[in-house]
């Protein structure tokens, strides 16, 4: 899937021109790893960064909006077993609505698939991103709140909220093994 903005598509080139050099035993000069990262990475202050990690059957969460704080999960309950009794729940405040993010891994450890629950949710969507293009929306969330693109460890999701189609918050996941 080509990027369809030209400038995402400069970003992209720039970043496999580094990663080639890389590979090939030569070092990029400190201005030019810098102006690549600020086109790579994630931008925008607004965006909150969650890292989710598996140890042994725990799942750690990491996030920046918590000033380094960590949260682990009770012993996890996978997708596919029955129940989402067990699932990781983590609460959040987003423009004044109550939501819950709720994770649920597969059993393999290598997938976890997320759910955005709340109440009052008639006015609420949710969009996930994968490389800066949208791969998955549910258009209310009163009607549906699990999205079926798991987050994978080889891929960095983002997730917006919106309210009456405006954005009211924005998720970046990452998730380690």
């Amino acid at each position: 899937m080509e990027p369809k903005d030209p400038n995402e598509f400069m970003n992209r080139l720039k970043l496999k021109e580094a990663l080639y050099l890389m590979s090939q035993g030569e070092d990029a000069d400190s201005p030019t790893v810098d102006r690549i990262l600020k086109t790579v990475l994630p931008s925008g202050s607004n965006t909150v960064q969650i890292y989710l990690q598996f140890v042994k059957d725990q799942l750690k969460l990491l996030t920046t909006d918590l000033e380094g704080a960590s949260l682990v999960s009770p012993g996890l309950v996978f997708r596919g077993a029955g129940s989402s009794e067990g699932a990781f729940r983590v609460h959040r405040q987003v423009a004044g609505r109550d939501l819950d993010f709720v994770f649920l891994p597969n059993a393999e450890k290598n997938q976890v698939f997320l759910s955005v629950e709340t109440s009052d949710s008639d006015r609420l969507s949710a969009k996930l991103f994968l490389d800066g293009a949208p791969v998955e929306t549910l258009q209310k969330l009163s009607h549906q709140s699990m999205f079926d693109s798991p987050i994978t460890l080889d891929s960095s999701p983002e997730l917006a909220i919106f309210e009456s189609g405006k954005e009211i918050g924005r998720y970046h996941f990452m998730l380690q093994s």
